[in-house]
């Protein structure tokens, strides 16, 4: 019987092992989705500026507060992004967002060149 009870533990403790880890992991991937989608939503709303506009001038720019996963102040995402000129009609986009889960910084950036108005 006490056999039996110690193999019992020993399964009870590796299945909540992997419920802790199944859950870590399920985290860790739904806020990189959430971070991956707040970049992709303002790349595409400054692809969709008029060239001319103070939107797309060239120089760094950052969010004033760290965003929530839907781009309202008060999260865990820091959020920047650079414009960089490809010529006089161009530009190069570069949007980063970093975060801090678990002990440990994460970033994702995306990339585009747009000539405005969504092109």
């Amino acid at each position: 019987m006490l056999i039996a009870m110690s193999v019992l533990a020993f399964g009870m403790l590796a299945a909540a092992s992997m419920q802790y880890s199944t859950v870590r992991n399920n985290t860790t991937g739904n806020t990189s989705t959430q971070a991956n989608s707040l970049a992709k939503a303002q790349l595409e709303m400054l692809k969709n500026q008029d060239i001319g506009s103070t939107a797309l001038a060239v120089g760094d720019y950052v969010d004033p507060a760290p965003v929530d996963a839907n781009g309202t102040p008060g999260g865990i995402y820091n959020r920047s992004w650079r414009i960089d000129p490809l010529g006089t009609s161009a530009r190069r986009i570069r949007v980063t967002v970093e975060w801090t889960k678990f002990g440990r910084s994460r970033q994702v950036i995306v990339r585009s060149n747009t000539k405005g108005s969504g092109v």
